[in-house]
């Protein structure tokens, strides 16, 4: 029998006994109160927990559900000094023992299901220790939104008399687990040599996006939940403007099952426009999913997707992301074919010309000042109005993409209502306050406390204790620094000059051929047919925006009815003539989503379209995709339907 048929063959077997990987088993607590009962199962649903009476009646029950899960780890009790020397597994007296108390002494590893060493067992105690990470939704209070919040569920294993019948039982469970969590992810996150491992994720990291502070952020974060959730991903750190596209598009790719821009959205424009430069860009982008963590100044991306799909976003940008990036799930992403005088470019949020283009270029001088800069150069520049003379003509959205668009929407509206019925999960109250108190965060990381009896706890993220940690940040003076975590994953330094540098040198200068998908369009300096119903839009204008995304910032809700993928471009056209008052209220409204009218008047007009063509009468301007700017000039869009993946909540 080959692999294949093997894995084939385990494959069908464990889908037909998804049974087998429902575990269950009952728990004890002591406390001053008394003693309880706890009947604990792990099943496709989640963690349920079930607090009994003596006489077995359940009392109260709670449920952390699969999908706020995002992994767990096998441990032991680490030494302390007081009491090395009882230690069960190294014997009093012997060099071994004295080299184990003293400073850096190398520990031991607690089983094979665990992805970190810790040291040894503490006074002969035999217990095994699982963790599981969740992120659970959690309200503070009735007028305060929902959050994710860390919790960690701890299992003490004490059954048996050795440490290793007691870690075989703790390790059950948490491969049963990570069974239940393996059987949630899509196709193209699962090895396909083994099926039991997850592809490795790409990440791509712009140190000078936003204020300058995405590898902090990745560091302290992000790698912390990859770290919980077993992803391993490989890390470059860009060098210069168009890295990515030069990364992108010489790189060979198949090892990734995804890749993550940790950055704005310049970064994650650069990663598209140097897949679809690609010869195999139709394959790569079929196997491939694409995330964003945001540290940049707009972020429209990541706030569409957690708007999308109600995922809370505020309380932290960065968490909602990185458990974005982890959920092994995806969808179609709409992308934007923009063809200019001498060059196709790709775009997955904008196209702007006018107001909104100037504020978001011209504010560069003080962006010091974060994403408030828009809000102070959006003042100045209505002082200071300017309109622009040009040409638009568009190709509305025919009936079949409305169509889509409304079924999309429906579909979209059914998985909002499910989440919004989802019911955060209630901890336990068992030792909580000792958890949270500051005397016990102060105390050695990565341990239960000697005096904890508790065998099952629930940690909330006021203290951090449990939290994986990653190595500090090697010199960036270093030719490849290894970054090492619970994953295996490996960190190139800012001075890593490996082979990529000289083969996208030699790309560049050869100038490279664009692929991707083509047009249907006319050429740009030949005419549009009107009798293919191309309509046209003339005269002075304050700006046009062609938007994609529900979001161009993480408070400009500029489209509401746009998706991921619903294959429609909202061009957004105001007239010169509109009053200052009237343009304000437009503005002031774009957080809130009101600013479009609900039927189309004389200075502002909402179009949905699949195509159209920009041509300025002016020499002078700015136009922008996706928030850069690019040479002026006569442009032309169109939409490219789904051709994109993107990672999505669960």
């Amino acid at each position: 029998m080959n692999k294949s048929q093997e894995r084939s063959n385990h494959s069908s077997s464990a889908n037909s006994t998804p049974t087998m990987h429902n575990v269950s088993d009952t728990f004890y607590t002591s406390q001053r109160k008394g003693s309880h009962v706890f009947r604990v199962r792990l099943d496709a649903t989640g963690f349920t927990l079930q607090r009994e009476s003596p006489s077995g009646v359940t009392i109260k029950e709670q449920t952390v559900k699969l999908c706020d899960i995002v992994g767990a780890r096998c441990m032991r009790l680490k030494k302390t000094s007081r009491s090395l020397a009882r230690c069960a597994c190294v014997n009093p007296g012997t060099p071994a023992a004295g080299a184990a108390g003293r400073k850096g002494a190398t520990p031991s590893k607690c089983s094979t299901a665990s992805k970190e060493e810790d040291y040894g067992c503490d006074g002969g105690d035999a217990s095994a220790y699982l963790y599981l990470f969740a992120y659970v939704l959690k309200k503070k209070s009735l007028r305060s939104s929902l959050h994710r919040e860390r919790t960690v569920l701890t299992l003490r294993f004490r059954s048996f008399d050795t440490f290793e019948d007691n870690m075989r039982e703790a390790d059950r469970w948490y491969r049963a687990l990570r069974w239940q969590l393996h059987n949630t992810l899509e196709e193209i996150f699962v090895d396909r040599l083994d099926e039991s491992r997850r592809r490795r994720a790409l990440v791509l990291l712009n140190p000078k996006s936003g204020s300058g502070n995405a590898r902090e952020v990745f560091n302290m974060h992000v790698a912390p939940v990859l770290n919980e959730a077993e992803v391993p991903y490989d890390l470059y750190v860009t060098k210069h403007s168009n890295y990515a596209i030069e990364f992108m598009s010489t790189r060979r790719l198949e090892d990734w099952c995804s890749i993550i821009a940790v950055g704005g959205d310049g970064l994650f424009h650069e990663i598209v426009n140097g897949l679809l430069r690609r010869e195999d860009w139709a394959k790569v982008l079929d196997s491939i999913a694409l995330g964003i963590i945001p540290c940049g100044s707009g972020n429209g991306l990541a706030r569409s997707i957690s708007h999308g799909y109600n995922e809370p976003y505020f309380s932290n940008p960065v968490l909602g992301a990185a458990l974005t990036v982890i959920s092994g799930r995806s969808s179609p992403m709409d992308m934007v074919r923009v063809q200019l005088k001498e060059r196709v470019m790709y775009s997955f949020l904008s196209i702007g010309w006018g107001l909104i283009s100037d504020v978001d270029i011209e504010s560069e001088c003080i962006r010091m000042f974060g994403y408030q800069r828009f809000t102070i150069w959006t003042l100045y520049r209505l002082a200071n109005l300017r309109t622009y003379n040009g040409k638009i003509s568009y190709l509305l959205a025919d009936q079949e993409a409305s169509s889509s668009t409304s079924q999309a929407a429906t579909e979209q509206s059914q998985q909002l209502e499910e989440l919004r019925k989802l019911q955060s999960s209630r901890s336990c109250n068992m030792h909580i306050d000792k958890l949270a108190s500051d005397s016990y965060a102060r105390r050695s990381i990565e341990y239960l406390p000697q005096e904890f009896e508790d065998v099952i706890s629930l940690e909330t993220s006021i203290n951090q204790s449990f939290r994986s940690r990653c190595d500090s940040w090697l010199s960036g003076g270093s030719r490849r620094s290894c970054y090492y975590s619970i994953s295996e994953s490996v960190y190139h330094s800012l001075a890593d000059e490996s082979e990529f540098a000289q083969q996208s040198t030699a790309a560049t200068a050869a100038g490279l051929e664009h692929f991707g998908p083509s047009s249907s369009l006319p050429v740009l300096d030949e005419p549009l047919p009107q009798s293919a119903g191309w309509q046209v839009e003339e005269g002075e204008f304050v700006m046009m925006h062609a938007v994609y995304q529900s979001h161009l910032g993480i408070d400009c809700h500029f489209a509401p009815k746009s998706l991921l993928h619903d294959g429609i471009i909202y061009l957004v056209l105001i007239r010169g003539g509109i009053s200052r008052p009237h343009l304000l209220s437009f503005l002031y409204n774009m957080s809130t989503g009101n600013h479009l009218p609900e039927k189309n008047n004389e200075y502002v007009k909402v179009l949905p379209v699949r195509a159209f063509r920009l041509e300025p009468h002016d020499n002078h301007g700015i136009i922008t995709v996706d928030g850069e700017r690019i040479e002026f000039g006569p442009l032309q869009a169109e939409i490219m339907p789904g051709i994109a993946r993107v990672m999505i909540p669960k």
